[in-house]
């Protein structure tokens, strides 16, 4: 089978309709101080979540991400991870003869997409921690944040910040964490591969999911987010609207095959760890450790150099991923995709 012909089969199976996704759904805690958000895993098609329609500020967020501006869940899945400008993207990926794709695609397309997700988990962490000193110094924000009232988070002068207080909580989650509902309410929608189940060697559904006995499984919740499949409800124009928290960073792929995610509290720096696998049993191939420490004394790391890079645009300003000259054509070399200050997490991927 040619590469071509591979690559048209895979983009049918993921673009199938009947294909099973599952996303998080986050909501306040407010039964217990212990924690502060309740989990929710949702297992359904890609048909299915078309139903779920996005509010207007994640439309307007996403419109880099898809071709067609995504107005559901459905739209957005599979996630496809971090993505490159068009014009950028054309300078990776030239047009050329399908001989030298693979090598296009090994030594730089994929090179410089984990440079990107370095920098967007990097910079997710320090949006947490901006949000958190953020919300403590002006009090209210905090306030309204743990007792469950999300409506009253966000305030004129703090846009957003709900959503990387949300983000921080989903970090803090034990290693041990396993959602607090499911849906559907068992585990049955996860193992239907078996062989009673197929037909032909083939599931009778593709599915798309990190299962309960991966690897992955324990640090699903950070998996989801990282992804851009997390969401919380929201009203809006009388009816319930769903609300990305986080921008897709690793795409579908990668958290269902590639990494499984922990978080060490006690480290700025991350760790790639590979895993020793049973042939033929699903699970990851690695185990990716994401720092989040405690955030630094002003002394060491002052709130104005969190919030530089937790608010970093990609393009221009003064810590650009991409590097363009002065007629704004880009170069194939990239610059800040690790923080410029010390005691700022250095991501894995």
């Amino acid at each position: 089978m040619s590469a071509s012909t591979k690559y048209s089969a895979a983009k049918q199976w993921y673009n199938s309709d009947d294909t099973y996704y599952q996303i998080l759904l986050v909501s306040p805690e407010q039964e217990t101080k212990v924690k502060y958000l309740k989990t929710k895993i949702i297992v359904k098609t890609r048909r299915d979540f078309y139903q779920y329609q996005l509010d207007d500020q994640t439309q307007e967020k996403l419109k880099i991400y898809y071709p067609d501006k995504p107005d559901t869940i459905g739209s957005c899945l599979p996630s496809p991870g971090v993505v490159f400008p068009t014009d950028y993207l054309n300078l990776l990926l030239p047009e050329q003869g399908v001989k030298n794709i693979s090598s296009a695609l090994n030594n730089i397309y994929e090179t410089t997409q984990t440079l990107l997700q370095t920098r967007k988990i990097s910079q997710l962490i320090a949006k947490t921690w901006h949000a958190y000193l953020t919300a403590k110094d002006e009090v209210k924000p905090w306030a309204n944040f743990i007792l469950g009232n999300w409506d009253d988070v966000n305030t004129d002068n703090n846009i957003d910040i709900l959503d990387d207080l949300i983000s921080r909580e989903i970090f803090f989650f034990d290693q041990e964490f396993s959602p607090d509902y499911l849906e559907p309410d068992n585990l049955n929608i996860y193992y239907p591969l078996n062989q009673k189940h197929c037909q032909n060697g083939k599931p009778d559904e593709d599915r798309f999911l990190i299962l309960p006995s991966s690897e992955g499984w324990q640090g699903i919740a950070l998996s989801l987010l990282m992804a851009g499949q997390a969401y919380y409800e929201i009203k809006q124009d009388g009816e319930i609207k769903y609300h990305q928290i986080a921008q897709p960073i690793l795409s579908t792929g990668d958290i269902v095959f590639r990494y499984g995610l922990e978080v060490d509290w006690n480290n700025f720096k991350g760790n790639i760890q590979e895993m020793q696998l049973e042939p033929g049993k699903y699970s990851i191939a690695s185990k990716a450790t994401v720092p989040y420490p405690p955030i630094p004394s002003e002394r060491n790391l002052s709130h104005s150099q969190i919030e530089e890079w937790a608010t970093a645009q990609d393009e221009d300003g003064d810590l650009p991923f991409y590097i363009k000259d002065e007629k704004g054509n880009y170069s194939l070399d990239v610059q800040y995709f690790t923080p410029p200050y010390p005691y700022l997490p250095l991501s894995t991927c």
